[in-house]
């Protein structure tokens, strides 16, 4: 009992998927099946309600979706898996310290990359805004991509958009010179506006 005699602790916890939905949370992106805890949720018993309870918080490509989860992403080739590789590292050297290593950013400093529309939205929306960066109602993203290379843009874009549960596709290298070529003459930052206007136009957008 707590205080005044109240119960200290609820009868019933929740399952794990109703806290991380609760919390807004978006579950671990795995780059395969966890076949050890998928045998042991098979298995039944104590252990293997634990084990499928955990398994309800983990994605991974071909996951078959429960009702109301959101698509499992396709698998990745070879070579996006190296793009990906690649990506956590530019990640962890430029992006981490405002968007966390969790994605969720940081109050008043950088926005949450989970479920991002724009980190999400066709590729060229994203390569723009790591080219010149973007003001919004949460601070101000700098320039980040003119000293990047294009395999190193594609990298840290597909890391984001495969990352945090996201579900996105891969980025090409090959699509990030036309979006710098497009926008070349730029010198100030994308607001929200611009870029959902040219997310909604296609490719054919002005910049």
């Amino acid at each position: 009992a707590g205080p005044g005699g109240a119960r200290a602790f609820p009868d019933a916890l929740p399952s794990a998927a109703a806290n991380a939905r609760g919390r807004g949370g978006a579950p671990l992106a795995l780059a395969t099946e966890p076949r050890t805890f998928a045998a042991l949720a098979a298995g039944g018993g104590e252990i293997g309600v634990r084990a499928a309870r955990l398994l309800e918080r983990l994605a991974w490509p071909g996951k078959a979706a429960s009702a109301g989860d959101a698509p499992a992403a396709a698998a990745l080739t070879p070579a996006q898996e190296k793009l990906h590789v690649e990506g956590q590292a530019v990640y962890t050297s430029l992006c981490i310290a405002c968007h966390q290593e969790d994605g969720r950013g940081r109050d008043k400093l950088a926005p949450t990359l989970v479920g991002s529309p724009l980190a999400l939205a066709a590729p060229e929306i994203p390569i723009r805004i790591l080219l010149h960066g973007k003001e919004g109602d949460v601070g101000l993203m700098p320039p980040l991509g003119a000293g990047l290379t294009d395999d190193q843009i594609a990298g840290v874009l597909t890391y984001i958009r495969r990352q945090f549960g996201n579900t996105g596709t891969a980025v090409d290298p090959t699509s990030v010179a036309p979006a710098r070529a497009a926008s070349a003459g730029r010198t100030r930052p994308w607001t929200n506006q611009e870029l959902q206007a040219l997310d909604a136009g296609g490719r054919g957008g002005r910049p």
